[in-house]
């Protein structure tokens, strides 16, 4: 399985769960954020908002099954569950699990706060987590150290920091990581992760470059 970051909240996971190549993109998001996006294709595209910094479906290439509204999708081996996160601007923000090549990666979108007892159980036994901590209007660095420790998940891949250009500003991979109190594990552009190499003690931290 490969992950790479596109700003802000998108990143786009390719895997070959039944032999074929899948590609799944999480948050697209067009130039209304003052953001060049990047030109992606997808099998599957997920938005945890209904806004132009989490769901730009539309501007994903490839005819993509798009996923909208909360529940559980089975797309060439993929699976993904959906569910309502509510956060202040979005009363129907959403986040996901997917689960992958054996593994199960959390998404948690826009997020803007710790997750209740019913998210929580959604994301219980994450391997990978994927999560916003830039601040402003998704996590802070210290929110989102509170949601990694509710999880407990084997690697963390923060997302959502500064990006130039953007009209809003957040906080920089560095601040968060100062938060975090440990250095990225690896400073990569491409993820690639099997099942059999997720870490079996110290959690990893993987800071993405934007592709």
């Amino acid at each position: 399985m490969i992950i790479q970051s596109h700003g802000f909240s998108c990143v786009s996971i390719t895997a070959k769960p039944l032999g074929g190549e899948v590609t799944v993109v999480l948050d697209p998001f067009d130039k209304r954020t003052g953001v060049r996006p990047s030109s992606l294709t997808a099998d599957l595209v997920f938005a945890s908002g209904n806004n132009e910094a989490h769901g730009a479906t539309q501007s994903v290439g490839g005819e993509p099954f798009a996923v909208s509204m909360p529940g559980e999708y089975e797309v060439k081996g993929i699976t993904i569950d959906a569910r309502v996160a509510p956060t202040k601007a979005d009363p129907k923000h959403m986040i996901a699990r997917v689960a992958v090549e054996g593994m199960m990666v959390g998404f948690l979108g826009a997020l803007d706060r710790e997750l209740n007892d019913t998210e929580l159980e959604l994301m219980e036994g994450a391997d990978i987590l994927i999560l916003p901590v830039g601040g402003c209007d998704v996590l802070t660095p210290k929110q989102a150290v509170e949601v990694i420790q509710q999880i407990e998940p084997r690697m963390v891949v923060p997302v959502h920091t500064a990006s130039e250009g953007s009209e809003k500003k957040y906080g920089t991979m560095a601040a968060f990581l100062k938060e975090l109190g440990a250095k990225a594990t690896e400073e990569t552009a491409k993820l690639k992760v099997a099942a059999s190499s997720l870490p079996q003690d110290d959690m990893a931290v993987v800071a993405l470059t934007r592709s």
